[in-house]
C-alpha cells in the first residue's frame, strides 16, 4: 500500500508544479490575508498562517458579494479591526485591497491602515480614497506625515485593485495593476503599537462607504508582475497554490523517511 501511495506523488507533482511556479512565490512574505468569504457572523478570518483574525468592533458591516467570493460592505459608520501584532510592524511592505465605492463621501474613505492616529498621530501604512477628489491617498509617518495622492479617481462605483508598496526610497501606488504615483520619502516609517483598521477608523474619523474584498499585507515589496497576477487570480488561488506546495514538500519528506 505504501508503494502505491508514493507512486501517486509524481502524478501529483505534474498536476501542481505548473501553477506553483507563479502562486507560491507571490505569497512569500505574506503577513495577513482577509478574504471576507465567511458570509455571516462578526469575525473575519486571516487566511495566512499567522492567525491575525479580525472582528467587527463598531457598526454593522454587511456581508455581500465581493470581487472574488464574498465581500464586506461598509456604511460610513462601521469598522473591522485586527489586534496589534509585531508581525504587522513593517519597514518595507505591500498593502493591497479591492474596493468599490460609489461616490466621494465627504470623509476620508479608509481601505486599511495600521496607525494610532488619536495617540500621537503615527501611521505605519495606510490606503484611503481622498475626501475631496476621490483619488487614492497613501501615507505613513516618520516623526511627521509622508502623505501622497494618486491621479486616478476610484470613487466611481466600479471595482478597483489598489496596492501600495514601500522599500526605501520608493513609495509606490498602483491602481488596477499600473503605477499611478511614485515618490521617494527615503526614511523608515513609524511602527505604532495599535490596531490594523479595515473599512473604518474611529480614532481618525475615516469611514468607507462601499465594499472591500481581498485585503492583504506583505512584509516585502511585490513586483508589478506579482501585483498583476494577484489582480487576475485573486488571493485565494495563490493561497491554494501555496498549500499545494507545502503538501508536495511534506510528501517528499515522507518519501525520504520511508
Amino acid at each position: 500500500m505504501k508503494t502505491c501511495m508514493f507512486c501517486l506523488v509524481p502524478v501529483f507533482l505534474l498536476t501542481t508544479m505548473g501553477s506553483m511556479a507563479s502562486g507560491a512565490d507571490i505569497m512569500d512574505g505574506v503577513v495577513g490575508v482577509w478574504l471576507f468569504d465567511e458570509g455571516s457572523g462578526k469575525k473575519v478570518g486571516d487566511s495566512s498562517d499567522n492567525k491575525l483574525h479580525a472582528k467587527f468592533d463598531q457598526g454593522k458591516p454587511k456581508w455581500v458579494k465581493g470581487k472574488f467570493g464574498g465581500g464586506l460592505e461598509f456604511d460610513g459608520e462601521s469598522q473591522v479591526t485586527v489586534p496589534d501584532n509585531k508581525l504587522m510592524h513593517l519597514k518595507s511592505f505591500t498593502l493591497t485591497a479591492w474596493m468599490n465605492s460609489p461616490k466621494i463621501s465627504g470623509k476620508w474613505q479608509i481601505l486599511a491602515s495600521k496607525e494610532n492616529r488619536g495617540v500621537g498621530g503615527n501611521r505605519n501604512y495606510g490606503l484611503f480614497a481622498h475626501i475631496n477628489t476621490g483619488v487614492m491617498h497613501y501615507s505613513f509617518t516618520t516623526g511627521g506625515w509622508k502623505s501622497f495622492d494618486g491621479k486616478t479617481v476610484v470613487t466611481d462605483g466600479k471595482w478597483h485593485y489598489i496596492t501600495t508598496t514601500y522599500e526605501r526610497p520608493d513609495f509606490t501606488l498602483y491602481i488596477d495593476g499600473k503605477v499611478d504615483a511614485q515618490v521617494k520619502p527615503d526614511t523608515d516609517p513609524d511602527m505604532p503599537e495599535n490596531k490594523f483598521f479595515i473599512g473604518g477608523c474611529n480614532i481618525g474619523d475615516y469611514w468607507m462607504t462601499g465594499t472591500l474584498d481581498d485585503i492583504a499585507v506583505f512584509n516585502r515589496v511585490l513586483s508589478e508582475k506579482e501585483i498583476n497576477q494577484l489582480m487576475k487570480d485573486g488571493l485565494k488561488i495563490s493561497l491554494d497554490v501555496e498549500t499545494k506546495e507545502k503538501l508536495v514538500t511534506t510528501w517528499g519528506r515522507l518519501k525520504q523517511v520511508n
